[in-house]
């Protein structure tokens, strides 16, 4: 809609599209609940308050009387390929639950299909009913002890930063490179600042001088604060603190009641998901966090900010969402009920979500990207001297948490070197195989708290790099759950006693289906009955098992270059008493 539309529906030269009558407007400007009317022209509010003169013979009414209207709901830092579909399915049940803005960070493509894939994701976000923003991967691959399927370089972004729905990098993963003055990761940054983009960060557990030289490099957000004292102490020096409530990490509970408690100001806080799972976008998506929120004792209004303007004034969106304001677009979230924020009906630029569907066709090099050769068991063993005992270091891996631990076992080698799992003790072997085909690797080691038996499982789902990763408890099972992944072109995997006991293909990049959520969902539910059917008890099992190689996180990882000590950032062998890599 040009400017000059804009003026003229304003000013009722032109008469409105739609007027919604009756309701109660949710003022996020000024925090004030205000009896009146909008008007809307070509998907833009162009009138609020007492609107008649904008009334003409074939605007359309609508009657909110005895109801709320709130902004649409934003969600600033999500990754929406761990919903498992594609951003276009995505779309609609984000809609459907009044999250009618998103700032994603399509990192996961990124690392297998590179720039080609951000291109790709820009183009199908342009064609969305769902404002789809995208804030730039910085870390592809995040780490250089992994090997990805592509690289996002400074010349890549500048290349990228052009596009009407660019709005930020995405998160700096890599803050020890930022700390050592990594000349990759700062010519990084500077391509997005020198364009006033906002740079995301990624810094958990840092503090004191290493936190001020991380935001001394222009980052002005995180998301991975594990205590809230290390979320105080970053907002206090000027940092936003996106409050995250997603299917595999929470922190709603530990940081939202303290904040509250003390006073602090939450203008600077917004909420995020950064990853959303089939099961949970179904049931419901930041309108389950405003609800939470409000149930904590935040008022109604703040909750509401804290999941609209906030998260839309740090993009430097508010001229677009994130309000009802004049020229914004007309993305509005009727409410039966302010206190419970039950929804009635949503609304995206005008136009009712209800009933929407939404699809695309992609190309061919997007179900081509698993190409690493078949798997031997024996491919998969670690070896040490025979029929003895080795102290080995362990991943251990906890629930709701994508942290991991350092755990120290002993175990024991056959007669041919290779050491076993211990079941008693739920120690497994893991492994990550690298899937771009580029050089073959194989990571090998052992971890703890997946709890199955009997079996295996595997996903060409591992962050960051998405190669694939498998743990058994036999070396057989898992030399199977890999090759069945390699023949759905990505996907995920359950085995047991040598048979293929459930699997999801997810031929997109391997990490994605094209059918609706709802049926993603379906599927997902029954390979979490194959996976509970071997013993493991993790509320969101491939979740957790996605994150075993992300280098950036502490404590202890494993790509497919071998096991990664994230305290050290170094590369550091399985078998303790050996040196480091």
């Amino acid at each position: 809609m040009d400017i000059k539309d804009r003026i003229f529906a304003a000013t009722g030269k032109v008469k409105a599209d739609t007027i919604f009558t009756g309701g109660c407007i949710v003022n996020v400007n000024t925090k004030e609940i205000l009896d009146w009317d909008i008007a809307v022209k070509d998907g833009y509010i162009v009138g609020i308050g007492d609107v008649s003169c904008l009334k003409g013979d074939a605007t359309h009414l609508i009657d909110v009387s005895g109801r709320y209207i709130c902004p649409g709901l934003v969600d600033g830092h999500v990754h929406f390929e761990s919903s498992m579909v594609t951003l276009s399915q995505f779309s609609v049940p984000a809609l459907q639950h009044g999250t009618t803005s998103v700032v994603i960070d399509p990192h996961e493509i990124a690392n297998v299909l590179g720039k080609k894939g951000i291109e790709l994701v820009l183009e199908e976000a342009s064609s969305l009913l769902l404002n789809a923003f995208v804030a730039i991967s910085s870390c592809v691959p995040a780490t250089t002890f992994e090997t990805a399927g592509a690289s996002i370089s400074a010349d890549d972004i500048d290349s990228l930063i052009d596009n009407e729905n660019v709005v930020g990098l995405g998160e700096m993963m890599d803050y020890p490179g930022v700390l050592f003055g990594d000349e990759n990761k700062l010519s990084i940054i500077r391509a997005a600042l020198k364009d006033r983009l906002v740079v995301d960060g990624h810094c958990p557990a840092i503090s004191g001088e290493q936190l001020w030289g991380y935001m001394a490099a222009g980052i002005s957000t995180d998301h991975e604060s594990i205590e809230y004292e290390e979320a105080l102490e970053k907002l206090r020096l000027g940092m936003k603190l996106m409050i995250r409530e997603g299917s595999a990490a929470k922190s709603l509970d530990r940081f939202l009641p303290r904040l509250i408690e003390d006073g602090v100001s939450l203008e600077n806080v917004f909420f995020v998901t950064d990853d959303k799972h089939p099961s949970d976008l179904m049931k419901g998506y930041m309108d389950v966090i405003v609800r939470r929120a409000i149930a904590m004792g935040l008022s109604p209004i703040d909750a509401i900010c804290m999941a609209s303007i906030n998260t839309a004034k740090h993009y430097h969106l508010d001229n677009v969402v994130g309000s009802i304001s004049i020229g914004r677009k007309a993305d509005l979230v009727v409410l039966n009920d302010l206190d419970t924020f039950s929804i009635d009906s949503v609304y995206a630029a005008g136009k009712a979500v209800e009933g929407f569907t939404a699809s695309y066709d992609y190309p061919n090099v997007v179900f081509d990207t698993v190409r690493f050769p078949q798997v031997r068991p024996s491919d998969l063993q670690l070896t040490a001297g025979p029929d003895s005992d080795h102290r080995v270091s362990v991943i251990k891996v906890l629930p709701d948490l994508i942290l991991t631990e350092k755990e120290s076992v002993i175990l024991h080698s056959d007669t041919n070197g290779v050491l076993l799992p211990d079941l008693g003790n739920d120690i497994l072997s893991v492994v990550v195989i690298e899937r771009h085909g580029r050089n073959g690797n194989i990571g090998l080691g052992f971890i703890k708290g997946i709890g199955i038996s009997n079996g295996a499982i595997g996903q060409s789902i591992g962050h960051d790099s998405h190669n694939v990763v498998v743990t058994g408890d036999n070396h057989s099972d898992m030399a199977l759950c890999a090759n069945t992944i390699r023949e759905m072109n990505g996907g995920i995997c359950v085995v047991s006693d040598g048979k293929v006991v459930g699997k999801l293909e997810l031929p997109f990049a391997g990490l994605l289906s094209t059918l609706p959520v709802e049926e993603v969902e379906k599927r997902l539910n029954d390979l979490h009955m194959a996976v509970k059917s071997i013993g493991c008890s993790l509320p969101a099992p491939f979740i957790t098992h996605s994150f075993i190689a992300l280098p950036v996180i502490p404590s202890l990882r494993l790509t497919d270059m071998g096991l990664f000590d994230v305290d050290t950032f170094s590369l550091v062998s399985p078998i303790v008493e050996d040196k480091k890599i």
